[in-house]
């Protein structure tokens, strides 16, 4: 017997092209998870049931809107994950899919839903949420909400840790469970994607070799999501490498008409740490070293530190196996700012670092917010100035407030109009796309912030400009091919190969 399950990733809110263009991992790892876990319970013979997973895996950015009632006809389980902007529309697909399929078994987890579970219970249609990561889980899971009858689910959740679910009127959340190695699952589920096809490729691969960072600055989510900065093996590293090889050749991801070589994302925060995280560090090196050879016709992008630019070996190695964009949080060019958010370096290191790395053949993306507490409109034109200089492309946000961050309870949430928000009312999270302040502040209103948005990256070259030309090429080379090829999968025997 085959339990058809269906990970959605809803439309993004508010034109991010990256997130159209480039595959986000969580989806791919749990799809994979999924058919893991049956691999391994049939050979140890542990489980409760002898059916099998088939999962297919929806982003809306890539293929178009999912029609909870269309779509999900004869699916057994739906997944959601969902960032801050994208959570009114994954709400929503919960709701139209249990009105229509009311014993169809929904859950919930990632970076919001984790933390918002009450939140999720309230506005969504789930049964049950997952806190931080849920490779672990996601086999037992599916097995409890479709094994057992509804009067013992409940107590057979309680046995699961990290997970919030539906006790009577309240929510319950269990004792949190130990985390997973980052390497827990090797190779993400590609095959899965629903449209992925030479005529819709992927414009860059992800290829993950940590999960969290060193660093803990107060405006970022990340520290408390994964918890600790942890490497995958070596071999790992390497197998997801010649996967990517594998799909490149096949046409699932974009090759470069010039030079033949595509784009990889390496990930995530951070991808070389900095070198005061001496074991990290070392390990990095040694790591990035034994690339050479395996990543040849990569044109490789991550994020990372300034203070790279204080270490000619570690960028050298990454020049050698052909390293090409750098990520770099600059946050700030004030001192005072960076301080307030915890990001332990200075600006004019910060400015030599971004120049050294400029000299070393680097094309450096500065990562910048706006809206911190020592900012005036004044010096946030000066720091657009100063950006352009040290940087090819820039990224740009207001400050914005996430869930698990200390800022989620110290400022005020404002309601879509800009007035601040009713007590118990839910959070406009539409907005909450860094274009404008979505927080209390009495220096510029929800409006007057869209104005200065526009002004501040008026003066850079986003980056964001980069991927929608990507995008747009994508889309033009899916309509040539679109008479061999449907864009978008929208019969649910076609998606779920029933």
């Amino acid at each position: 017997m085959t339990k058809h399950v269906v990970f959605v990733q809803p439309k993004s809110a508010g034109g991010n092209f990256e997130y159209v263009a480039i595959p986000r991992q969580g989806m791919t790892f749990l799809s994979a998870a999924l058919k893991q876990y049956v691999e391994r319970g049939n050979q140890s013979g542990e489980r409760l049931v002898d059916w099998t997973y088939d999962t297919r895996i929806w982003f809306e950015d890539k293929v178009g809107l999912i029609d909870p009632v269309a779509d999900l006809e004869g699916v057994d389980i739906l997944c959601m994950s969902a960032l801050i902007n994208e959570i009114p529309r994954c709400y929503e697909i919960t709701r139209l899919a249990r009105a229509a399929h009311p014993n169809l078994k929904i859950m919930g987890g990632g970076p919001h839903m984790g933390f918002m579970y009450d939140e999720s219970f309230e506005h969504g249609a789930f049964d049950v949420i997952v806190q931080h990561e849920g490779e672990d889980v996601i086999g037992p899971l599916c097995d409890i909400l479709l094994h057992f009858p509804a009067d013992r689910v409940r107590h057979e959740l309680a046995k699961v840790g990290g997970i919030a679910y539906q006790d009577g009127p309240a929510a319950a959340l269990t004792p949190k469970r130990r985390t997973i190695p980052s390497d827990f699952v090797e190779l993400p589920d590609y095959r899965a994607v629903v449209g992925l096809s030479k005529n819709s490729p992927w414009a860059a691969g992800v290829l993950e070799t940590v999960r969290g960072c060193t660093e803990n600055c107060s405006y970022c989510e990340v520290i408390k999501q994964f918890l600790g900065y942890r490497m995958v093996a070596r071999e790992v590293e390497w197998k997801r490498i010649e996967q990517l090889q594998q799909l490149a050749d096949e046409g699932l991801i974009m090759r470069s008409p010039t030079d033949g070589r595509f784009a990889v994302f390496v990930t995530d925060d951070l991808h070389p740490p900095p070198s005061r995280a001496t074991k990290f560090y070392q390990e990095r090196l040694e790591r990035v070293q034994s690339w050479k050879g395996r990543s040849d016709g990569m044109w490789l992008i991550c994020q990372t530190r300034a203070e790279l630019g204080d270490s000619p070996e570690m960028s050298e190695a990454l020049r050698g196996i052909g390293m090409e964009m750098l990520y770099i949080g600059v946050e700030s060019n004030n001192a005072e700012n960076l301080n307030a958010v915890k990001k332990r370096q200075n600006p004019d290191d910060v400015d030599r670092n971004l120049r050294a790395l400029q000299r070393w053949g680097f094309i450096n993306v500065a990562m910048t917010i706006i809206g911190l507490p020592y900012d005036t409109e004044e010096k946030i034109m000066q720091m657009a100035d100063w950006a352009t200089g040290v940087s090819r492309y820039q990224t740009a946000n207001l400050l914005t407030p996430l869930p698990a961050t200390i800022n989620w309870d110290l400022l005020k949430p404002l309601d879509e109009d800009g007035s601040l928000l009713p007590p118990g009312k839910m959070r406009p999270y539409h907005k909450y796309n860094g274009k404008r302040l979505v927080h209390y502040d009495k220096r510029w209103t929800m409006q007057e912030s869209e104005g200065l948005y526009t002004r501040y990256t008026d003066r850079l070259h986003p980056v964001d400009r980069l991927y929608q030309r990507i995008y747009q090429m994508i889309e033009r080379r899916a309509r040539k091919g679109a008479g061999a090829v449907p864009q978008k999968i929208v019969r649910p025997e076609a998606m779920i190969g029933a």
